[in-house]
């Protein structure tokens, strides 16, 4: 078998280690970017003015996979998405790790929360979520997949209604 001239060259640079760098490991900076923008998330939130959260935090395409829901692809989808959760009055986001390389990083934390539906008493979620992050152009991190699920267990199903015995004439 005869191999081609520059394969040689090419298989001992590659062998040196002297190929392609692997992305650096991103910064304390960016860290703090992505965790500023989390907690600013929870604010916005609070204030219900999901068309600006959306903007602000979530790249064009990206993707949000809600708990009991299909997912919402696009900033559209996004918003109607959120506009499905009743008011949120309280808002806690804790970040547990950030780990990136180059233009893309992820962030998993837990979060806990208050919500007011109409009519009805505040109800306490907590929960957990996983992020990825994208580096844009502009220097700046936004979301492209974000995934969060509840800790709090379902609440049993309502016992089955005992149909009444048929009354006589």
């Amino acid at each position: 078998m005869r191999i081609a001239p520059l394969t040689v060259p090419a298989l001992l640079f590659l062998a040196s280690g002297c190929g392609p760098a692997a992305p650096a490991a991103i910064s304390d900076a960016d860290k703090a970017a992505m965790e500023a923008l989390d907690q600013s998330f929870a604010k916005q939130a609070v204030g219900g003015d999901y068309a600006a959260l959306v903007k602000s935090y979530y790249t064009e395409d990206a993707i949000a996979m809600a708990p009991n829901m299909p997912s919402s692809n696009g900033h559209a989808a996004i918003e109607a998405m959120l506009h499905t959760f009743p008011p949120i009055t309280a808002f806690q986001i804790r970040t547990d790790e950030i780990v990136g390389m180059g233009d893309m990083a992820y962030v998993r934390g837990h979060y806990a929360m208050t919500m007011a539906p109409p009519g009805m008493a505040a109800v306490s979620d907590s929960g957990k979520y996983l992020e990825i992050f994208k580096k844009q152009a502009d220097g700046s991190w936004k979301v492209i997949r974000d995934m969060f699920n509840s800790d709090v267990p379902m609440p049993p199903p309502a016992p089955a209604a005992v149909p009444s015995a048929p009354k006589k004439k």
